[in-house]
């Protein structure tokens, strides 16, 4: 009897394992290929495009319900949408879809460094739709959730992209200016230079937005 368990189980184990590891090859090779398309994106891409891409993380998300990754990626792409969007009702129904996905990447992995920048990217891009009424609104979430992620992971040169981003664009009056601006923004830079993501699948985004804006601080 002993004999015909371990029987059963080494043939249940060699049926489920190549179907688990063939799961987990589509995964990846999804993954790899809407991150090429993320990758050729910027903000002059036509908002279709992007609303593409981020379909594609989304139709990912709905088959690897385990994984955050595709959420965090679709958030990310309607974050880019809610900047680019024509009118201010436009913006906030993609930065609604950010959050819903944020939400989503959180139910799967609640402590994370990059989600916490997520977070404080849509409170920077909800305060862009309107500043001068959203800020007191937007401006905690988005300064809390970047500390956040600085304490999460120190070295991660993302939180201080998004504050450098942040400051180099409120006037001096606000507290804000190149002079504020130009030490976060180097400070990122300097991150970038050593930063390694987790895994090939995993956030690298943001030197391209440092360096035009430290030309800037020269």
């Amino acid at each position: 009897m002993k004999t015909l368990i371990i029987t059963l189980l080494a043939a249940l184990l060699g049926a489920t394992t190549p179907v688990l590891a063939q799961s987990s090859d589509q995964y990846k090779q999804a993954m790899t290929d809407a991150l090429g398309t993320l990758k050729t994106q910027n903000m002059t891409t036509p908002p279709a495009d992007m609303l593409a891409s981020a379909n594609q993380f989304e139709r990912i998300a709905g088959v690897e319900t385990k994984e955050w990754l595709p959420r965090y990626y679709a958030g990310l792409q309607y974050v880019f949408l809610g900047f680019t969007g024509k009118t201010p009702a436009e913006k906030d129904a993609y930065l609604d879809k950010a959050d819903a996905n944020l939400k989503a990447a959180e139910a799967i992995n609640d402590n994370n460094d990059e989600l916490a920048v997520l977070k404080a990217y849509i409170a920077q891009a909800r305060m862009a739709v309107d500043p001068m009424s959203r800020w007191q609104q937007y401006g905690p979430p988005f300064q809390t959730n970047l500390e956040k992620a600085m304490r999460l992971n120190p070295e991660n040169p993302r939180p201080y992209v998004l504050q450098g981003t942040s400051l180099m664009y409120t006037p001096e009056e606000f507290g804000g200016g190149p002079k504020k601006a130009c030490p976060v923004l180097q400070k990122a830079d300097e991150k970038f230079a050593t930063f390694k993501p987790v895994g090939d699948l995993h956030p690298n985004w943001g030197k391209s937005q440092v360096k035009p804006m430290l030309e800037k601080c020269k």
